[in-house]
């Protein structure tokens, strides 16, 4: 089986910062995005039980190139990097556009890519190259079983509320995993060394054939901002009230009870002058 995995480098969320004098991020630390860790794991854990290889690619800057090595170290068998200025300031739909271009170049069976990216949670690429390269899509995969034999795998996804739905697709198609698909795999030490010693093919827009002029964005970034604060509602305390009623108020956190009428009379009686009080209020008519 050939299975090709679309990784990204995001931003660490413990570590980055919003700079509120700039409107940008400080103190940046990238790492790939998790979920694509578990891809690569579901994609060597498939090849090590039909063979075939695991392909990685990632579009994005020099730095980019580091969550590729990860993945030849996790075990992968191969790694491109699609790097060049002219892919600098992509937006989903663009970036879907080039990827596709290269996968259609290439041998596969499989696609995997996360549902959604830590950093943008669009969901969009994986949809995007499932339609640019005419191929089924199965979106929010959770267990994936593939029978290399019949070309079919059956898949079970993850639906709102809980729900799960099993279905069944023919190879070549698109996955876009779930995190709780499996656990990301750690490798041996030989894997990684074998990792580090791996190539990594480089190529650019030239190299694919692609005139960047001919692909417009179909998305522009206007700005980036932090969430509004939230005013939080605070209790005002009377200061006519005695000491004793503001301390009952603050222990309350503002809170005043309503006032509450207890009827201390035989049934009948009770029950005729509830039935009194409901009619007098509206809810009940006679």
């Amino acid at each position: 089986m050939n299975i090709i995995v679309c990784v990204k480098q995001v931003p660490d969320p413990i570590v980055v910062k919003f700079n509120i004098e700039t409107g940008k991020l400080d103190n940046i630390h990238y790492l790939m995005d998790p979920v694509d860790e578990v891809a690569i794991s579901e994609a060597i854990r498939i090849r090590e039980r039909d063979g075939g290889q695991v392909t990685v690619i990632n579009l994005g800057p020099p730095r980019a190139e580091e969550v590729l090595r990860n993945a030849l170290k996790m075990g992968a068998d191969e790694a491109i990097h699609l790097c060049d200025e002219a892919f600098e300031n992509l937006d989903s739909y663009s970036t879907s556009v080039i990827i596709a271009k290269l996968i259609s170049r290439l041998p596969y069976d499989i696609i995997l890519c996360g549902r959604e990216s830590m950093d943008e949670g669009n969901g969009f690429i994986g949809a995007a190259m499932a339609e640019w390269l005419n191929l089924p899509l199965v979106t929010a995969v959770t267990r994936l079983d593939v029978f290399s034999d019949t070309k079919i795998a059956r898949v079970h996804r993850r639906l709102k509320g809980g729900d799960r739905e099993i279905l069944e697709t023919a190879l070549p198609a698109v996955f876009t995993v779930e995190s709780m698909l499996r656990k990301p795999v750690y490798p041996p030490l030989r894997t990684i060394m074998a990792g580090i010693k791996k190539n990594i093919t480089n190529m650019n827009a030239k190299s694919l054939g692609i005139d960047m002029r001919s692909i417009e964005p179909a998305m522009v970034v206007v700005g980036v901002s932090q969430p509004k604060p939230r005013l939080k509602k605070t209790a005002t305390i009377d200061s006519k009230l005695s000491a004793h009623e503001r301390m009952k108020l603050l222990m309350s956190g503002g809170m005043q009870q309503k006032g509450s009428k207890t009827i201390e009379k035989p049934p009948q009686a009770a029950a005729a002058e509830i039935i009194q009080f409901l009619i007098a209020n509206g809810i009940i008519s006679k």
